[in-house]
């Protein structure tokens, strides 16, 4: 008779043996009753996504930021293998699983997918896997395919769930932009931060009970303009690059823009915008391949209706954002980064390599690129840099995450922004003297905005 310990390995390799359920399950509320769908957490653009899905009639809930008991969770049942993005999303699955309350039969979780060169697309088979293993069979996991299958996933969430959900995640880059280009300058500390979640749990509140989230904006954008700054001291703008998760995720990022802002810069990070717009480019571009000119259409009718909703949005911000007002269309990204890349190669690089070249236009004085450890896109844009970096002379500070902590960050982090204070300085320099009206008439344009 085989010994307790033996029996156990035998179990163990049974289960690896099951035949996994890699194929994409198919939601519905018909076949799933009244569930939860738990969302995790990417960024802030997710409590709209949730309220827009409420508003269809679809349950869901944004889980808390990422924090500690995420990577614990994430890291006892991942390998080290998988990229830091995935550790991150099963670590959130796993600490809501384990929280108090959870139901397993009124709950599902909420995955996108796509398919390219990236592992994103393998994330929910993988935790498909794992939800099986832990006995949680028949916890269902939502997909949003972004590509052949997304107008049917997108219409699975909830009538309107689209139109409310875009015009959530227009709000919420706005509001963003505003507490970036303001929270630097604040006189009271934390009054930026407090303002803007108040805004955001009633941006919830509106998108949920499809009130009107334009006159909501007007009255954040007043609210912002209204709160005390001291520009007196210039500070340089520092451009954040890098996977949209890691680039998004505060947590996995260990808040990168606050300590920019902290070594006395100013961040500007891409819109949640730039990425929606790309998969929409990227199926358009697919659809053009195809010949399947109806896919083409509806995608083009999309863009029209999603332009008008965007319009309504941000005529209530007008000229209270003082860069990257109106994130421009996928097409002009992707055109600055043609002397970098293809746009054949599918993916985030195209899109950092354009955006690296708008930050040298719009004045930026350094550039910062964030991915997760061993990202094959990551590592395709810090090769680029190099070249980058040589043709416009500008700063530039690669950092990979993988959840651990890095001794040297912060020291690079400084060395970083005293070369990008340099390079402003010298820029001021420069730009008081070919005006003729000294170094002052510089720096008050710097501090003013222009």
């Amino acid at each position: 008779m085989p010994g307790p310990r033996l029996k156990g390995v035998r179990q163990r390799e049974a289960r690896r043996a099951r035949k996994a359920r890699l194929h994409k399950l198919d939601y519905s509320r018909k076949t799933y009753g009244k569930r939860t769908i738990f969302i995790p957490y990417m960024d802030d653009h997710g409590y709209a996504m949730a309220a827009a899905m409420r508003a269809g009639g679809v349950e869901a809930r944004q889980m808390p930021m990422s924090d500690e008991d995420t990577i614990l969770w994430g890291r006892k049942y991942t390998s080290g293998k998988e990229c830091y993005p995935c550790i991150i999303t099963t670590g959130d699955f796993l600490r809501q699983i384990h929280s108090p309350g959870f139901d397993p039969d009124r709950s599902a979780f909420f995955m996108p997918t796509a398919f390219g060169p990236c592992r994103f697309g393998q994330y929910n088979k993988f935790q498909r896997m794992v939800l099986d293993e832990l006995g949680l069979e028949d916890v269902p996991l939502v997909l949003l395919d972004q590509d052949k299958d997304f107008q049917g996933d997108v219409k699975n969430l909830g009538a309107d769930f689209r139109k409310l959900a875009w015009t959530g995640i227009v709000f919420v880059d706005t509001l963003q932009k505003m507490l970036r280009e303001t929270r630097p300058y604040e006189v009271h500390k934390g009054e930026c931060d407090q303002l803007y979640e108040k805004y955001l749990r009633q941006c919830e509140q509106v998108i949920e009970g499809r009130g009107n989230l334009a006159a909501l904006a007007r009255e954040a954008r007043s609210t912002f303009e209204g709160i005390a700054v001291d520009r007196s001291r210039a500070r340089p703008r520092i451009g954040i690059v890098g996977e949209v998760f890691v680039r998004c995720n505060q947590f996995t990022n260990n808040f990168m823009v606050r300590k920019i802002e902290a070594q006395g810069g100013e961040a500007v990070l891409p819109p949640f915008e730039e990425w929606v717009n790309y998969i929409g480019w990227s199926r358009k571009a697919d659809a053009k391949i195809a010949r399947h000119w109806k896919r083409l259409l509806v995608e083009k009718i999309t863009d029209l209706v999603q332009g008008r909703e965007k319009r309504k949005i941000l005529n209530q911000f007008q000229g209270a954002v003082r860069h990257f007002f109106d994130e421009p269309p996928s097409d002009n990204v992707i055109e600055l980064a043609l002397p970098y890349l293809d746009p054949a190669i599918r993916g985030e690089p195209i899109l950092s390599m354009g955006r690296c070249v708008e930050y040298v236009h719009d004045g930026c004085d350094g550039v910062v690129n964030l991915h997760p450890f061993n990202c094959m896109p990551g590592t395709i844009v810090n090769a680029l840099l190099t070249k980058f970096q040589t043709d416009h002379d500008m700063p530039v500070l690669k950092v990979a995450y993988d959840g651990l902590e890095q001794a040297t960050e912060m020291v690079r982090i400084e060395a970083f922004m005293h070369q990008c204070r340099e390079r402003f300085e010298a820029r001021l320099r420069a730009a008081g003297n070919g005006a003729g009206a000294g170094i002052g008439g510089a720096i008050a344009a710097a501090r003013s905005g222009r």
